[in-house]
């Protein structure tokens, strides 16, 4: 996922989106949010399409834009898709190698706990390996997502 938190937009009803199975929380004073992974995300489809929050209707990445602006081949577009997901892949599983299973934490708030952890006590031989490619992983990862997704 590349947001942790979806932020909703004024014309979102709260209590409805509630009712449709999503956790809305407070989020700062008068913002309402709900978390990534999203609970409506049933596979690749959302079970809530029609009844979508706003920014998830609004939302349009920049693969998007580039294809519908003819800059970039469908084609193209789905390899840079599949690569992303091998990317993610990559941090998820070298994650998993270091103990951490959360999955319904995004990816960047499981490295960021991980980072955290290793500051504090000295690690061996083979987790300082595994460490230091799950960080380049993570660094390969964003940096596709903010060249081909968002800036």
């Amino acid at each position: 996922m590349i947001f942790a938190d979806v932020i909703l937009q004024a014309k979102d009803d709260p209590q409805r989106l509630r009712l449709l199975g999503l956790p809305v929380v407070p989020s700062g004073r008068r913002d309402l949010k709900f978390a990534q992974p999203c609970a409506a995300l049933d596979g690749c489809r959302c079970r809530i399409y029609a009844d979508r929050p706003r920014y998830c209707h609004e939302f349009e990445c920049i693969l998007l834009k580039n294809v519908k602006a003819s800059r970039l081949s469908p084609d193209t577009a789905l390899a840079t898709i599949h690569t992303a997901r091998e990317k993610a892949d990559v941090v998820r599983s070298l994650l998993h190698k270091l103990g951490d299973t959360d999955e319904q934490l995004d990816l960047a708030a499981r490295f960021r706990r991980m980072t955290k952890k290793f500051e504090s006590e000295e690690l061996a031989d083979e987790t300082g390996d595994i460490y230091g490619e799950l960080t380049l992983a993570v660094h390969d990862l964003n940096s596709l997502l903010s060249e081909s997704f968002y800036r």
